[in-house]
């Protein structure tokens, strides 16, 4: 559910609840009159008399009652008639008239139970105020302002109307309210603050704000179970949650803009440690809720176990229509089911736990770690129940952990831990790994630590980078080996996915830890995702080194490379990322730059990165150095960049940008500074461009330049040659022309080896073959004014007509797309030169049919066929049988003989299917003869009987022979 699809289920049980009170209102009041104060103004005919009472009503009259009163003559707010136009049903409004009388302005809300439809007129020159009212623990305050004027009309079903003046009202309640049980659980607030909003220009917006919010969620018998004791309000300070809506962008929480918010309170006992405590809208058969749920962890007195609950809490409807009351309904108050349940056992020499947790697309995913003292097992389970529409979907992930050192394996190296991954209806997402690695996460995946507590971090990473998928598995193993006591630890895993296309994905870890890896100075992390896909073909891999740091001083940064074949070929190798002004090649991940920082503290601080790229077509590299040392606003700033950019295809060009500058501050202000920013181009011409700035106290001085030199060869570049020249040739080749034989053959033909040879060679077409004519000459269908990166007369070139047995013309055949290189055919400016691809996709060909290809003359061939065996049957041999008759025999059968005997003979006589035929029920008269049905389904049945004038109860289907002739 979203913020709009919320609001509208609200708006919605509001509308009816003002429909219902407006009804309520028009049968308990007489039928007024017409309002002589409206007459000669936007209000005549339209506003009724006054009535002197409001008469008892639904939970909304009742609100209004309480907020202002009676609306008898002693109120600044009247209850009147209302009727929006001639004939239309009669309603209520009201009205807000200016302290001096109607004649000074009028400010009316009509409603109409027919919709309902809200109508709000403001007289012209109208600047109305509501002074502060309080009634009880309510107090109500409002202006309207509308120089021109103000008349629309809103309600389900009308168009937005925009706001004609400004409008504010601004209702407030102080005292405590609760919902929920005695004992808990339940939510209160300390008061609410209603405010609605229009100005000319926005859309109108309303924003109830639940001040000093608090909630005990646990039930007494689980607090009680915890050693809380009752289940009190949770701790900490009350927090003010505000809910907005509009009509742009729906219900949701002011504070995140979406239907989910963070309330900083916790649960207040000894040993019990809560975290994630959150608000949520939700919705429950049509049934708005506001959901309260925490996180918390606790351990059982008396009792070497700990719990785990995730995501436990209440949920109160809230906004209904049927009831008599507004607000929370205590009587619906939920206790939400934990998504998670987890346990932890401490028994010296074992220990462990597990956790169970359901998932939003109704599977469920468990964990479960056992130190056995001599081993620890770890289990990981993603599973989801088939549901009619897609299959079973599992994943498994296995690791067993051995006790330090680990098992020895000579030359300081021990194996660590095993383990394995397995998946069925699986599949792995490149990017969900990508991120994983990216953040320094890929123990998620690889032997994680302190897997119980991290149980829903752990659950959801593998949920999403292995993401189900109908017919894909997945399998691979995991090990983990460490050197020198587990100083340095090298975690991999080498997963398939099957079957066809296949892929390997390579998922490692190596991490640096020392003097001691509990405690290191030195944490060299590098995470490490690979990807080899053979049908591609394509080989990638990325490594990151985020989680890392030398002595506090973060190091970061990402490598990746790629080498891909097939159609689009690529080659990128980068070492923190790319040249800002060039385009990422697709596919490739952003990448971070290479990164440490020097950041000791007490106001120094000093950054360095750096990159370095090598593409298809280009290289480059650059770096920046930033200085930062500064106490209390006081000090110096400097940095130092540099970023070069070469590019060989489509033509060769270079970027240089430097950067460089130093600043004094004091208290916060620049006093003194000096700045470059300098860019050279080239070659042929140069190109020079930047600013230079100097600034001393409040005199600032600054240079821009832009210089040019050098020019273009003096003489002007040789044309290009006819692209006919080299065109003709090629498609004179025979590779130009190939014929594909078809993937699925519709013929039964059998060809003889010399046959297949001479298919190979292309002197022969199969009858299914399509024919592909493809040329890297020029680009098809687009004009070029370059041929070999000379100019030329700007042309198009495309193929007219393509003659295979019967001529026809190209323009209409499938394309088939090829790469040219932009700067051999187009002109380019010399931003291009440096952002455009080192290729483009273009038409280099046509692909055609068969049809109308002359066939050789037919002529007969022995189809028959002989059956041997290899090695052959042995000769039959007599046995005696001591059987009832003394000179009984039988042959010696083999097996392969008594197979022949139980072999079908080929039928003499081949029954074809039967020819359908449409008819009348009553007479078996034909109305639609030889009808070929694809099915006996509904839908193919209603295809024919469509043709048909007749209902289809009069019709049947029946075969051709049961037809009288």
């Amino acid at each position: 559910m979203n913020p709009q699809e919320l609001l509208q289920q609200i708006a919605g049980q509001l509308h009816k609840l003002a429909k219902d009170a407006v009804v309520g209102l028009v049968g308990a009041l007489p039928e007024p009159g017409e309002d002589p104060s409206a007459a000669g103004t936007v209000l005549a005919g339209r506003l009724l008399a006054v009535h002197d009472r409001l008469p008892a009503g639904n939970s909304l009259v009742e609100l209004v009652r309480e907020t202002l009163g009676d609306l008898d003559g002693a109120s600044p707010v009247r209850l009147h008639g209302w009727r929006r136009a001639v004939g239309a049903p009669l309603g209520v409004a009201l009205v807000l008239d200016d302290p001096a009388g109607p004649a000074g302005g009028r400010a009316v809300l009509g409603v109409t139970p027919d919709g309902p439809v809200f109508d709000v007129v403001v007289t012209p020159g109208a600047a109305l105020s509501l002074p502060q009212t309080v009634r009880g623990p309510w107090t109500a305050e409002a202006t309207v302002t509308a120089a021109q004027g103000w008349d629309a009309a809103f309600g389900p079903g009308l168009p937005p109307a925009p706001p004609g003046g400004s409008a504010a009202i601004k209702l407030r309640r102080t005292g405590r309210l609760s919902a929920g049980m005695t004992e808990g659980p339940g939510m209160s607030v300390d008061g609410l603050a209603l405010t609605v909003t229009s100005e000319p220009g926005t859309p109108a917006a309303v924003e109830l704000e639940l001040q000093g919010f608090t909630a005990a969620v646990l039930p007494v018998a689980l607090a009680r179970l915890l050693g809380i004791g009752a289940a009190g309000p949770m701790s900490g300070s009350p927090a003010p949650v505000v809910l907005r809506a509009d009509r742009t962008e729906g219900l949701r929480f002011a504070g995140t803009g979406g239907l989910h918010v963070p309330v900083p309170l916790r649960l207040n006992a000894p040993g019990v440690s809560s975290r994630g405590a959150a608000l949520e809208l939700t919705s429950d058969g049509g049934e708005p809720r506001l959901v309260m749920s925490v996180s918390a962890s606790a351990g059982l007195p008396g009792l070497p176990l700990r719990i785990h609950l995730d995501r436990a809490g209440i949920d109160l409807p809230f906004a209904p229509a049927t009831r008599p009351g507004l607000g929370l309904d205590p009587a619906g108050l939920h206790e939400l089911v934990p998504d998670g349940i987890g346990a932890e056992l401490k028994v010296p020499p074992i220990s462990g736990g597990g956790l169970v947790r359901g998932s939003p697309a109704k599977g469920y995913g468990g964990l479960i770690s056992v130190d056995l003292g001599v081993l620890r097992l770890q289990a990981v389970a993603l599973f989801r129940p088939p549901d009619g529409r897609a299959a079973t979907s599992f994943l498994v992930l296995l690791a067993a952990r051995f006790p330090a050192p680990g098992i020895q394996l000579g030359l300081g190296f021990a194996l660590d831990a095993v383990g394995g991954l397995v998946g069925v209806n699986r599949r792995a997402d490149v990017t969900a790994l990508q991120q994983l690695v990216g953040d320094g996460n890929a123990d998620h995946v690889l032997f994680p630590d302190r897997a119980v507590e991290r149980a829903q971090e752990i659950i959801g990473s593998l949920g999403s980078a292995f993401p189900e998928a109908p017919g894909r598995i997945l399998v691979g193993p995991m090990i983990r080996l460490n050197w020198g006591g587990r100083m340095v630890s090298l975690s991999g895993a080498l997963i398939l996915e099957l079957p066809a296309p296949a892929r390997a994905i390579l998922l490692g870890r190596l991490l640096v830890g020392l003097p001691d890896p509990e405690v290191p100075l030195i944490r060299l992390q590098a995470s490490v995702l690979g990807r080899i896909e053979p049908a591609v073909p394509l080989v990638e891999l990325l490594v990151s080194l985020s989680g890392s740091w030398i002595v506090g001083l973060a190091v970061r940064g990402e490598m990746y490379l790629l080498v891909r074949g097939g159609r689009q070929p690529q080659f990128v190798l980068s070492a923190g990322g790319f040249h800002p002004r060039y385009p990422r090649p697709a596919g490739v991940p952003a990448l971070n730059r290479l990164q440490v920082d020097l950041a000791p503290g007490s106001g120094f601080g000093l950054r360095m990165e750096a990159y370095f790229a090598v593409t298809g077509n280009a290289v480059m590299f650059g770096g920046q150095v930033q200085l930062d040392a500064t106490i209390a606003g006081c000090g110096v700033q400097g940095w130092l960049g540099l970023d070069a950019l070469f590019v060989f295809d489509p033509v060769f060009a270079f970027s240089v940008h430097v950067r460089a500058g130093v600043a004094v501050r004091a208290f916060g202000r620049r006093l003194a500074g000096i700045a470059l920013d300098f860019t050279l181009e080239g070659p042929a011409p140069w190109h020079a461009f930047g600013t230079g700035s100097i600034s001393v106290l409040f005199w600032d001085v600054e240079l821009d330049f832009d210089v040019r030199w050098g020019s273009p060869p003096a003489v002007a570049p040789k044309a290009g040659r006819d692209p006919r020249e080299a065109l003709a040739p090629v498609l004179a080749q025979s590779k130009a022309w190939a014929a594909e034989r078809p993937a699925a053959e519709r013929t039964a033909l059998v060809f003889t080896t010399a046959a297949n040879e001479r298919l190979s060679q292309g002197t022969l077409v199969h009858p299914d073959a399509t024919l592909r004519v493809n040329q890297r000459v020029v680009p098809l269908g687009v004009p070029i004014s370059r041929f070999e990166r000379r100019p030329v007369p700007l042309q198009t070139w495309t193929l007219k007509e393509i003659k295979f047995g019967t001529p026809r013309p190209a323009a209409g055949l499938p394309t088939l797309p090829e790469r040219f290189v932009p700067g051999e055919f187009f002109d380019l400016t010399e931003e291009a030169q440096l952002t455009e691809p080192a290729f483009v996709s273009h038409a280099g060909g046509v692909q055609v049919g068969a049809d109308g290809v002359r066939l050789g003359t037919g002529h007969r061939v022995d189809d028959g066929y002989e059956t041997g065996y290899e090695p052959r049957l042995p000769q039959r041999e007599f046995s005696g049988w001591h059987g009832f008759f003394l000179r009984e025999a039988v042959f010696g059968i083999g097996a392969t003989e008594r197979l022949e005997r139980w072999r079908t003979a080929e039928a003499a006589v081949k029954v074809r299917p039967p020819t359908l035929s449409v008819v009348a029920a009553a007479s078996l008269k034909p109305l639609l003869a030889d009808v070929t049905m694809v099915d006996a389904t509904a839908d193919a049945w209603q295809t024919v009987s469509g043709q048909l004038a007749q209902p289809s109860q009069t019709l049947r289907l029946v075969e051709n022979w049961e037809l009288g002739r």
